[in-house]
């Protein structure tokens, strides 16, 4: 009689299928153990499928907003403290200059001068603050260094004081021929026109500055910031302005008694003119700390915007927990459940592969 297997062909393709199948349900089961999702949102949840992909689309809007808003809180907290010791600056040279009072000490008019260059070098670097590589007082030109350095090789800042300077002394009549010759009211006029140069409310002229009639002085020489800030979304309603410039008066007016106090405080030169740049550089730089638009108002501004900041970074945060839990309660998976499902599933695959192997093993020839 000849023997065949035929009559066990049936019962391998059978556990063979049962193998498969359970394979297929192992591999959803380990994937809802690990991630504690189900694995087919659409077969699980049929018609409320729509509703889980809007949750998640709203998720994934608050998340944009939020990292928006911690960019936003970056930039206005680094503001803050660069102008903060901008204001630091300023108490420096105000108490500097109170310092010197109206003394000709050759040494006493130094230290002062040193002061205010180094004053003036700081406030440069705390103006070219950059977040992430965006320059934090450059208004929207957010990739270009906002404040000239007046002390580079070749500055465009201080040729443009000098240019002043020897404009209004070769105008006069008769000629001034030096700085020491020149007079109180000299030096009170030539600072008048300055200082409205600098606050932008007098453009330059040709001459002294080939080709530029009519320009500001300030953003022609100094400053290459916008007057426009950056501004961030930080809710679905909600923007705020996220930096400030280097064009606001407080800034101008620092600059401008840095700078005065800096090349005019000589001592071979009439007391009077002296004392009128002393006097004029305690005036502005009170100004800039604490006039229109000054270093503290900008700090008070920063200082707003960083806390509507703050409170939408909490309201998207309450948000988002809402929404998650609602998506939760959707798409996740009981995790306990999922590894019982799991360990269940291993157990009837390591039970079929031991049954198809005793199958495999049955053969008539082992009964003739």
């Amino acid at each position: 009689m000849k023997t065949s297997f035929i009559s066990t062909l049936s019962i391998q393709t059978t556990m063979r299928n049962s193998i498969a199948g359970v394979q297929r349900e192992m591999v959803k089961a380990n994937q809802e153990a690990v991630t504690q999702k189900h694995a087919d949102l659409g077969v699980t949840l049929g018609a409320s499928t729509s509703r889980a992909l809007d949750l998640s689309r709203d998720i994934t809007r608050i998340d944009s907003l939020h990292s928006t808003a911690s960019l936003a809180t970056q930039r206005l907290e680094s503001a803050e403290l660069s102008l903060s010791k901008m204001n630091d600056l300023a108490l420096d040279i105000q108490s500097a200059i109170l310092t010197l009072g109206s003394s000709a000490d050759e040494t006493s008019l130094a230290t002062a001068r040193t002061t205010m260059q180094n004053s003036l070098d700081a406030f440069t670097g705390f103006a070219n603050t950059a977040v992430q590589g965006e320059y934090i007082f450059a208004g929207i030109n957010t990739d270009v260094k906002p404040m000239q350095d007046y002390f580079a090789p070749g500055s465009p800042a201080k040729a443009a004081f000098d240019t002043e300077l020897n404009y209004f002394m070769s105008s006069q009549s008769p000629p001034v021929s030096s700085l020491s010759a020149m007079t109180e009211t000299q030096m009170n006029t030539f600072l008048d026109d300055l200082e409205k140069k600098f606050n932008g409310t007098t453009p330059l002229t040709d001459p002294p500055h080939p080709g530029l009639g009519g320009e500001d002085l300030w953003t022609t020489y100094f400053s290459s910031a916008s007057d426009e800030n950056m501004k961030s979304r930080i809710s679905s309603n909600e923007v705020v302005e996220s930096s400030t410039n280097a064009n606001s008066a407080g800034m101008r007016n620092f600059a401008f008694a840095s700078i005065i106090s800096m090349e005019l405080l000589q001592p071979n030169m009439d007391a009077k003119a002296r004392e009128a740049v002393s006097s004029r550089t305690r005036t502005v730089i009170a100004d800039a700390m604490n006039g229109v638009d000054s270093i503290n108002q900008q700090r008070t501004m920063v200082g707003v915007y960083t806390e509507r900041v703050s409170k939408a970074e909490e309201r998207l945060e309450a948000q988002k927990d809402i929404l998650v839990k609602g998506l939760g309660d959707m798409e996740n998976v009981d995790p306990e459940e999922a590894a019982t499902r799991l360990n269940t599933m291993k157990t009837l695959l390591e039970t079929a592969y031991t049954v198809t192997a005793k199958i495999q093993q049955l053969s008539l020839a082992n009964f003739l």
